[in-house]
């Protein structure tokens, strides 16, 4: 493949993506301007929030596709960085101490959710969620020890 082709398939891959932020980003003003259509403010709440949240992604996302392009060799440092197996190993132990905080968060929050009088519903969302995360863990894990 010659170089030409390789910058051809990198900026047509560029392309797609910009469009998808593009996008993702209108879609993001469109929620909020919605949420300004509902009389009730539960969900007007939840609209913005989401809307403000996809700007917010789609834009960064955007700015730094734009930095990037514009420098090249910021560019390679950073993809190098990402693949460099020390920082692999580094963001998985930062990932593992994370969830075993979480594994003790997760407990003091039911509690609090059961004081305060909180629907059954939600409580028991919750802890499905709290016992999903474990499941995961569980099949993971199992995974590595029968391929170690």
């Amino acid at each position: 493949m010659t170089k030409e082709k390789v910058r051809r398939m990198r900026v047509k891959k560029l392309d797609l993506s910009k469009i998808r932020y593009v996008l993702i980003l209108l879609l993001g003003i469109a929620l909020v301007i919605v949420s300004r259509l509902f009389i009730q403010e539960r969900w007007a709440g939840v609209l913005v929030g989401l809307g403000a949240g996809l700007f917010g992604m789609s834009g960064a996302q955007l700015i730094t596709q734009r930095v990037m392009q514009r420098n090249p060799g910021l560019q390679k440092k950073m993809s190098i960085e990402q693949s460099d197996e020390r920082n692999v190993q580094i963001n998985n132990y930062a990932k593992a101490k994370a969830f075993e905080f979480s594994t003790f968060i997760a407990l003091p929050f039911f509690l609090t959710l059961v004081l305060a009088d909180v629907a059954l519903p939600i409580v028991l969302l919750s802890i499905a969620v709290y016992v999903v995360d474990y499941a995961v863990y569980l099949w993971f894990l199992n995974k590595k020890m029968k391929n170690s």
